[in-house]
């Protein structure tokens, strides 16, 4: 037995809180209406798959933090230990 498509309004709703894009909910919607779900699936794979590549990326600049972390902390030794918590978050 198949399971019956969240309506419009739902599907929308559910985009938006994946953070798609909105030029992608645009053509994901107007999809919905001709294409078959074969092609549906397909770009929300595209869509994952993007998303994805974007935490990639923002995971190569915590590394990128942490290793400058890691050789700060080396170069000061136990001196700079134990002042993240105190230091952390400043900048927000």
């Amino acid at each position: 037995m198949t399971e019956p498509l969240p309506g419009r309004a739902r599907i929308e709703e559910l985009l938006r809180e994946a953070d798609c894009p909105a030029e992608f909910t645009q053509r994901f919607l107007a999809a919905l209406e001709t294409a078959p779900p074969e092609d549906l699936v397909c770009l929300l794979r595209c869509q994952r798959c993007r998303q994805l590549e974007r935490v990639h990326d923002e995971q190569k600049k915590l590394d990128i933090l942490d290793h400058l972390r890691y050789q700060l902390e080396k170069a000061c030794g136990n001196r700079c230990r134990g002042t993240e918590r105190s230091a952390s978050h400043n900048d927000k």
